[in-house]
């Protein structure tokens, strides 16, 4: 892999790693996890929106389109940036960072069951079971105590929530033109989502 590509992904895999210990510093600062649902969407949003004008993207503009941009908002932005924030009200961001890493074997386990992925090869069942023996050793679950609370539910609803995500967006919105438009507009949509229940709860932190 050349030298810029490496750096790009070194880059890509700290931002995206440490965004579980920003949670737990914004946790211990006061803000509720609603309010840091928000705000990551909010930001996202911001940015991706810049990019979007600066690449002459527009956003889309037919109701299908966000009729499904509402559902993708929903289950891979606004519901598990809230779910990763209450989780780390109790657990911490390392464990968190673990659960979330058991996506793809939640995807995979989705596909087989709706039947949109390729049969279960013994190739891909030995990865399956490796995937999660992996996951396991890491999380060492008998090693700690009282790992399957509600923080820990709530991590693992979170990764099972990008997995429906992810299959939802592989059948209707993936190869659509203009992606950082698409991808700004869906942000648009999670801060809406975020917002109706930061509005719903109230605006009070947990400080």
């Amino acid at each position: 892999m050349p030298l810029a590509s490496t750096l790009r992904m070194a880059l890509l895999a700290l931002l995206w790693g440490s965004g579980f210990l920003w949670i737990k510093l914004a946790l211990h600062h006061g803000l509720s996890p609603l309010q840091i649902t928000v705000a990551r969407c909010a930001l996202g949003a911001a940015v991706l929106l810049v990019l979007a004008l600066a690449a002459r993207q527009r956003l889309p503009r037919d109701r299908r389109t966000w009729t499904h941009l509402l559902v993708a908002a929903f289950f891979c932005n606004a519901l598990p940036f809230a779910l990763f924030a209450i989780g780390e009200q109790t657990v911490d961001s390392g464990t968190a960072g673990v659960l979330n890493a058991t996506t793809p074997l939640w995807a995979l386990l989705l596909g087989l069951a709706l039947g949109t992925d390729r049969p279960l090869s013994p190739a891909r069942l030995t990865g399956l079971l490796l995937g999660f023996t992996g996951i396991l050793l890491i999380f060492a679950p008998w090693q700690r105590a009282g790992l399957m609370t509600g923080g820990s539910l709530a991590l693992l609803g979170a990764a099972v929530s990008y997995a429906v995500a992810f299959a939802y967006m592989g059948r209707h919105l993936t190869g659509r033109d203009a992606p950082l438009a698409v991808s700004a507009a869906q942000l648009l949509a999670a801060t809406g989502w975020a917002a109706t229940g930061l509005a719903t709860t109230g605006w009070a932190t947990t400080g």
